[in-house]
């Protein structure tokens, strides 16, 4: 199932910008280096970058050191917290892919 995510803040900029949209599907597996929604227990919902998998958990980091949110704050997700990966962003140019 797709769903559509709107962008808030400048967190993964420049790949994507406050005001698009983000169109997402549920992963079937998690990849290094791909973007993904998460609802997170603390900070609630965060796109972000998967950084690596550890033990059982993901790590994940914003494109833009100044306005992100650090990964150490960010901390340890569970699989279960992720919503799902962006496939299509839809911005003022039209149509991408991340």
């Amino acid at each position: 199932m797709l769903k559509l995510v709107k962008v808030t803040g400048q967190s993964m900029s420049p790949t994507l910008e406050d005001g698009d949209y983000v169109i997402t599907k549920k992963p079937r597996r998690y990849q290094a280096g791909l973007i993904y929604v998460i609802e997170h227990s603390d900070l609630g919902r965060i796109i972000k970058r998967l950084q690596n998998t550890e033990h059982d958990k993901l790590y994940f980091i914003g494109d833009s050191p100044k306005n992100s949110t650090p990964s150490s704050i960010i901390g340890a997700v569970e699989y279960d917290r992720v919503i799902g990966q962006v496939i299509g962003i839809i911005g003022p140019k039209g149509f991408r892919k991340p």
